[in-house]
């Protein structure tokens, strides 16, 4: 049985949970520990990676492209992005190119560009894995998830969010075992972009079917696809528009 997908409002309370504790606290491990949180987060909602491609991830496998710095890719002026380079058994087929490719900022507030830059300055080993401990060995699924995902996910729902309610604890509903992957960020992302929906003055945009297939790194036979599909060249903006204006 799949995990149950996340909720675009679980994903932005975990967000705004980790970005208080970042302000707050003084310890330079507890920081370090709390932006590469917030960065995975985003990755797994964004980006639509799964729990291997995003803990096996390198430093050298991450570009960040500043706002301003946006015409270099043909981007509008304001608009920067992070750049994801997958290990080589999980590309595509289409070309030697970032594999995923998120907004710096999307249209409703979440900035994977914040994250990146604050795990950046706790960073000890740029050559290094990303996501680490300060002993070296590299996060999990599990370690993420026991540490960050659930404890905010029972905060959620003691604070009253419906979705969660009925995961009290008793047998055969504990939250841990409705999530019981990470494949919860893929699902609830892919779900999300699939219907219209609001965040204060923010409406979502609806993501095409060409967005989510470019987006996903589904791989098909071409010979499935349609002439103008198979020589299409998306550039960097039609490739951000997705977590742009549909988170």
């Amino acid at each position: 049985m799949p995990s149950m997908a996340l909720l675009d409002r679980h994903v932005r309370y975990v967000d705004l949970e980790l970005n208080l504790r970042y302000r707050q606290t003084t310890s330079f491990a507890e920081r370090r520990d709390v932006a590469l949180a917030g960065l995975a987060n985003l990755f797994l909602w964004l980006g639509w990676i799964r729990s291997g491609e995003c803990f096996e991830l390198a430093w050298a496998d991450v570009t960040c492209l500043e706002p301003a710095d946006g015409p270099q890719l043909d981007l509008p002026v304001g608009c920067g992005l992070v750049q994801l380079r997958l290990a080589p058994e999980t590309k595509s087929d289409r070309g030697k190119r970032a594999d995923v490719l998120l907004a710096y900022l999307t249209a409703s507030g979440l900035c994977v560009g914040l994250w990146y830059h604050r795990a950046r300055a706790s960073c000890l080993h740029p050559d290094g894995p990303l996501f680490c401990h300060l002993t070296g060995g590299r996060w999990t699924s599990h370690y993420f998830r026991h540490t960050f995902l659930y404890p905010s996910l029972h905060r959620q729902r003691l604070a009253g969010d419906k979705m969660l309610a009925p995961f009290d604890g008793s047998s055969g509903n504990k939250l841990e075992g409705k999530f019981w992957s990470l494949h919860c960020y893929r699902r609830g992302s892919r779900s999300h972009v699939s219907r219209n929906g609001r965040f204060g003055a923010h409406r979502f945009r609806k993501a095409t079917k060409d967005q989510v297939y470019e987006h996903a790194r589904w791989s098909r036979s071409r010979s499935s696809e349609d002439i103008d599909v198979i020589y299409r060249e998306w550039t960097p903006f039609d490739r951000v528009k997705i977590t742009l204006y549909s988170h």
